[in-house]
């Protein structure tokens, strides 16, 4: 394992002592649950350098830090609407040097009429990892992505979901670009990333 990832495992479990961010507590589970699902997102897209990123219901910064560590030329945000671990997330950001990233407390639904972080309200990449499910979630954040923009959902799979985003994503001008599905603890849980482009 990569030192940046040791330094990251060290700061979560430091800080998760005393702020429940996770009921994940040990090394392995960290670096499987939490950073590799998170890297995921690297074997689907190329993220390109100078574009933007926000990361929905960021919780403990996962997908988050994991991202804008291993993609440190795009600028990342991370919303969450409670405050204790925005707090920790950028403890986490600050303690570790990551200069792409920051933590933000907001609501999705809440992000634009804000004008939050300077004059960005739309990101080339929008995140949501474990949040809501599809007719919850789309409401909320399709404002968030660009023309063109990718909206990226890490799931659980299941075939009602998988048809479900197809139908909301028609509703709010998403359609589906790819399917990326893995496991994770040798196959014992079965993951999906949708990446959705916004027409």
């Amino acid at each position: 394992m990569e030192m940046r990832w040791k330094n990251l495992i060290n700061e979560f479990m430091s800080i998760n002592s005393h702020t429940n961010l996770s009921a994940i507590r040990d090394v392995e589970g960290i670096w499987i649950k939490h950073i590799q699902d998170s890297l995921e997102i690297n074997k689907v897209l190329t993220l390109k350098p100078g574009l933007t990123l926000c990361d929905i219901g960021t919780g403990g910064g996962f997908p988050l830090l994991p991202i804008a560590i291993s993609n440190p030329d795009i600028q990342c945000i991370g919303i969450d609407s409670t405050r204790k671990k925005i707090d920790a997330v950028n403890e986490m950001i600050t303690k570790l040097k990551i200069t792409n990233a920051k933590g933000i407390r907001t609501r999705a639904e809440d992000f634009k009429e804000k004008g939050i972080i300077d004059i960005i309200t739309e990101f080339d990449y929008v995140t949501a990892r474990a949040v809501s499910y599809i007719d919850k979630l789309l409401p909320q954040v399709h404002h968030l992505v660009k023309k063109w923009g990718r909206l990226i959902l890490y799931k659980q799979y299941t075939p009602e979901e998988a048809q479900d985003i197809i139908h909301f994503g028609k509703r709010y001008r998403f359609v589906v670009q790819k399917k990326h599905t893995y496991t994770l603890f040798e196959g014992d849980i079965q993951r999906i990333i949708y990446v959705l482009k916004k027409i």
